[in-house]
């Protein structure tokens, strides 16, 4: 696992998957790189989790270095997204990669997820938001 301060660097080839974590005032990042299948996706959850027992301004999940989204990754973002939903947490996802959005979109589940094509849009997002509040 790298250094939470670290980027992460999409070119770099991982095997299976690293979830780093960031927090600041303004939210709380869970970055996923590599592949979300059933190797991860337990314990993805339990990070997300984590997190929003935690009640962060915001929570970020950032798929951008994902190169596999599996069924059971699909199902953690739903839940994620829809128990931060009903904590009053403001909740996004940051993806504009073939391999999380065809399966999204696939399934319809555009609808329910907040997708985001990258993170300026989600921080222009939040600000909407806060401004709102």
């Amino acid at each position: 696992m790298r250094d939470a301060t670290d980027p992460t660097p999409c070119s770099t080839p991982y095997s299976g998957a690293e979830v780093i974590v960031t927090t600041t005032a303004e939210h709380t990042t869970v970055a996923v790189a590599g592949e979300l299948d059933l190797t991860v996706i337990d314990r993805l959850q339990a990070r997300l989790t984590e997190e929003l027992q935690l009640q962060p301004a915001a929570l970020i999940i950032d798929l951008a270095c994902v190169e596999f989204c599996s069924c059971g990754g699909l199902a953690v973002l739903l839940h994620a997204v829809t128990t931060a939903h009903d904590a009053g947490i403001p909740c996004a996802i940051v993806a504009a990669s073939r391999p999380v959005l065809r399966p999204v979109r696939l399934l319809n589940l555009d609808r329910n997820l907040p997708i985001h094509p990258d993170r300026a849009d989600v921080e222009q997002w939040l600000s909407l938001l806060a401004r709102l509040r």
